[in-house]
């Protein structure tokens, strides 16, 4: 057993009980390193600032006998700091365990292929966390990069162990799937060249005579980015001379076939947005020793070429199929517990409501803290709500629901220019900013890519849906002509 593997195990024995609303005493780093491949992170507007989206750790600050460091690849401005401080019951001692580091790269790469460039940071981190029996290092994705940055930083690792992140693949979580005995759409996986993908696709036209398209998936792509759309009616052959749609920017077909060389991709059907078909998703915790639990649901609320793009989300998932939709997650949830994985992901499903009932077919495993992620504990950390996995609801005070709507895309041209500070207050003007007695009201987040590219995002958190809803629609009027 290697060095790194023995303080896997001393990590797992010391924090394995603790449940998801806690954190272990002592110093947790958090590595919100977004370790996908430069050209596919340049697609995203403001990427930099995706490092924020884990500030929602401060709040576990609330916790006195917690310490949090956070690196990021520039400084965060200190009026965003001041604003996640406020949620907590004593902001100046929870400032006095904070320790924001910044590495000062602009760069547009993972921030933890930079850390480990930079020794001058991992000494400050390394400083920061100090007694390393009591610190951890928490990803937001876990790659050969996060497993070097914590042997480099001599700290367990939270989360799955590189060489599992195959389960996290599109091709592996088909695979999983079956081996749980949920349903997947008709496709292949594990195509590794154009040729195999058009055999597949011969296939599928054979097996789903209904189907009028089919959808590529790069094995790693995330949020859509590596999806295309072929068209089956008349489609020709070579596969690149098809009616096809790629759905990320300025993608072509020579550079889309290397990547399906180097990381493989899958195809299946593809189900039009005029059939009656939802795409929820779960969040799963599996903790430090193989015990699991459902942390979430959520209806994806999606854009882009044919809804392929993950944009927001509305918590929590219908009535109709949320119970049976966690039913299925844990199925998933209890073959990657026996597989070694650990940690909190996601789960995307898609679900056909039909006269017979729901039928539902795994989407795939995101082995990562998604776009869910911040939201969720946003609003039970800012509510102090606990999750009733019986009725699928978030509850405070003994059994009042929350509910929310919740976007890392606001996009305003209007916004260009604004300090997060001048947002915050505009929020506040309107009457609209979370109240702490009434339990609802908007927790705002990646505040920093307001300036330059008026972006930002929202949770939306009300009794109910509809009032989330109005909550939200009223937010976006405010940011199309805000007041300084």
């Amino acid at each position: 057993m290697t060095t790194w593997e023995q303080r896997q195990q001393a990590f797992v024995q010391r924090v394995g009980p603790l449940q998801a609303g806690r954190l272990a005493a002592g110093t947790v780093v958090v590595l919100n390193s977004l370790s996908f491949a430069g050209t596919e992170l340049r697609k995203i507007t403001g990427v930099l600032h995706y490092e924020e989206r884990l500030l929602y750790m401060l709040l576990f600050l609330a916790q006195p006998d917690v310490r949090v460091v956070y690196p990021t690849s520039l400084p965060v401005d200190p009026a965003i700091v001041d604003y996640y401080l406020r949620f907590v019951p004593d902001p100046a001692a929870a400032r006095e365990r904070l320790h924001m580091v910044s590495i000062g790269d602009p760069t547009i790469q993972p921030l933890s292929d930079k850390l480990l460039r930079n020794p001058a940071a991992l000494d400050e981190l390394r400083s920061q966390a100090g007694d390393a029996s009591d610190a951890y290092l928490l990803p937001f994705t876990v790659g050969a990069a996060e497993r070097d940055v914590s042997e480099a930083l001599g700290l367990p690792l939270y989360g799955s162990p590189p060489h599992l992140a195959w389960f996290g693949s599109k091709t592996g979580s088909r695979r999983t799937a079956r081996r749980a005995g949920v349903r997947v759409l008709e496709g292949r996986e594990d195509l590794q060249s154009l040729v195999q993908i058009e055999e597949a696709i011969e296939l599928i036209r054979h097996r789903a005579p209904h189907a009028d398209a089919v959808v590529i998936k790069l094995n790693n792509g995330f949020s859509g980015q590596g999806n295309v759309i072929v068209e089956l009616n008349d489609r020709t052959a070579p596969l690149p001379t098809s009616d096809t749609t790629f759905c990320a920017p300025d993608e072509t077909w020579p550079d889309y076939e290397s990547k399906v060389e180097a990381e493989g991709a899958i195809v299946e059907e593809l189900v039009r947005e005029k059939e009656p078909m939802t795409s929820p998703s779960v969040q799963i915790r599996i903790a430090p020793g193989g015990a699991f639990e459902v942390l979430s649901t959520h209806d994806q609320i999606l854009g882009g070429v044919e809804g392929q793009v993950y944009v927001g989300c509305r918590f929590p998932a219908d009535h109709e199929y949320r119970l049976v939709i966690q039913e299925n997650a844990a199925r998933v949830a209890k073959v990657l517990a026996d597989e070694g994985v650990m940690g909190s992901f996601g789960i995307d499903f898609l679900v056909a409501n039909g006269h017979g009932g729901n039928a539902v077919y795994l989407s795939e495993i995101n082995l990562r803290l998604g776009g869910t992620t911040h939201p969720y504990w946003m609003a039970r950390l800012a509510t102090g709500g606990e999750y009733d996995a019986s009725i699928g609801e978030l509850v405070v005070d003994g059994g009042r629901p929350r509910r929310y709507v919740a976007t890392d895309n606001l996009k305003e041209p209007a916004l260009v220019g604004y300090t997060p500070a001048e947002v915050i207050a505009a929020v506040e003007r309107s009457g609209l900013a979370y109240d702490g007695a009434l339990k609802s009201g908007v927790c705002l987040h990646l505040l920093g890519a307001l300036e330059q590219y008026g972006k930002m995002g929202a949770t939306c958190i009300a009794e109910t849906l509809d009032e989330a809803n109005a909550m939200y629609a009223e937010l976006e009027s405010l940011l199309q002509s805000p007041r300084r």
